[in-house]
């Protein structure tokens, strides 16, 4: 499984935008081949961070829906209200179970 955690600082006056792209991207990408958690949410601390994480069955997949129309729409827009750079992380996990 491949899982993605990410932020993206949003300019305080594209926040609305920048939600409705995610929401838009987000109903998308679930529906990808492979995709088995697709999410977007607002930091608690600081309104105008977005944070991303995702669930991926394999590398191949996730490498599909980097290529999908949905996403590359979303992240040309999506760079266009950012507020500096994302930070994006990609996380190979061999192994999960309930922590609780």
């Amino acid at each position: 499984m491949i899982t993605i955690a990410g932020r993206v600082p949003i300019r305080p006056e594209m926040r609305v935008k920048a939600i409705e792209a995610a929401i838009k991207v987000v109903r998308a990408t679930q529906s990808d081949a492979g995709c088995l958690q697709y999410h977007f949410y607002a930091d608690l601390e600081d309104p105008n961070m977005l944070h991303v994480f995702e669930e991926w069955a394999s590398q191949e997949e996730l490498a599909a829906h980097l290529r999908q129309p949905h996403t590359v729409e979303f992240l040309a827009g999506i760079a266009g209200m950012a507020a500096g750079a994302p930070i994006v992380k990609r996380y190979v996990v061999s192994e999960s179970g309930d922590l609780f």
